[in-house]
This record gives C-alpha cells, sequence and structure tokens, in this order.
C-alpha cells in the first residue's frame, strides 16, 4: 500500500493512494478494453498498457523524438526532456504526430523507425548550407542542410579500436 505522506514526512503517512492516472489522461484499461474505474485494483501492466495504447500517443511521441534526436542532433521538440507547458513546441507538428503514428503502427519497432529516418532525403542531405537558406533559418530548423556534430568520446574510441581491428565485441 501507499499513502500520501504528511508534509512530506516519511513517518507520518496520510490517507492511502490507488494507482490511477491523473483525469486529464485516457484511463487506465484492463486487457479486453474496459476502464477499469474501480472494478479491482491497477496493476504495472495494466500502466503498461496504458502506455502503450492507441489513446495515449505521448509516449511514442517523446520516442520518435529521441530517435530523431540521436539522428540529427536535435529533437522535433529542442527539449527532448521536457515535452509539458514548459517545453518547446515542435517545429514539425505534423511529422512528430505522422512518425508517432508510425511508429504504432509498425508494433514499436524502433529499428523500422530509425531505417526510416537514414533513408529519408533530410539525413542524405550535403552539409554545406545555401546562403539564402542559412539567412532564413539560421538555427537550421528546417533542415535545409544536413548539420554536421561531432561524436561522442566513447564513439571515437569504439571507432578507432574497431579501425584498428582491437575492439572485443563481446
Amino acid at each position: 500500500d501507499a499513502f500520501v505522506m504528511l508534509r512530506g514526512q516519511y513517518d507520518k503517512p496520510g490517507d492511502k493512494v490507488e494507482p490511477a492516472v491523473p483525469s486529464d489522461f485516457p484511463p487506465l484499461r484492463d486487457e479486453t478494453g474496459a476502464v477499469l474505474a474501480g472494478q479491482r485494483r491497477a496493476t504495472r501492466l495494466d500502466l503498461a498498457r496504458w502506455f502503450i495504447s492507441d489513446e495515449n500517443p505521448l509516449t511514442a511521441r517523446v520516442t520518435v523524438n529521441r530517435l530523431w534526436q540521436q539522428v540529427f542532433g536535435t529533437g522535433l521538440v529542442k527539449t527532448s526532456d521536457d515535452f509539458g507547458t514548459r517545453g518547446d513546441l515542435p517545429s514539425h507538428p505534423e511529422l512528430l504526430d505522422w512518425m508517432a503514428q508510425e511508429l504504432m503502427r509498425q508494433k514499436w519497432s524502433t529499428k523500422a523507425i530509425v531505417r526510416m529516418l537514414l533513408t529519408s532525403q533530410a539525413f542524405r542531405q550535403g552539409g554545406h548550407p545555401q546562403s539564402a537558406a542559412l539567412q532564413r533559418d539560421p538555427a537550421n530548423r528546417l533542415l535545409h542542410h544536413f548539420a554536421t556534430r561531432r561524436m561522442e568520446a566513447e564513439s571515437i574510441r569504439d571507432a578507432l579500436l574497431f579501425v584498428s581491428g582491437r575492439l572485443d565485441e563481446q
């Protein structure tokens, strides 16, 4: 059982708390799709189903944004750790929504989404910006050229070990 701790004190439990999600979000459902409205106590499996349900696209949106960030350096939502009201708005909201739907349609295959990103026209662009496009969009949020970025230290180490034939893949 979990309790509200009065004034944050670990030794002063208050009212008992039942598993639930905030009322602004879609409700928790059981394996049949019926709403859990006090019929039984919600479980972690119910919460996991809720996270990946079609009614709750937030998980898919966050996932594809992080994949986009890994490939392009900056996510469609710049603040990938804050999708809330204090975070930035997406630069391409329709693309973000479409990619989230595609991830769910692909049965949550991140491999399929990464393949789609790596074979996209945006990824295959050159790294030299046109001067007119650079004046219109200096931050490159419209992806008029592929932004070069530095490799992380771990990636440099692994690349050097691989090229030299000394990388232990186990």
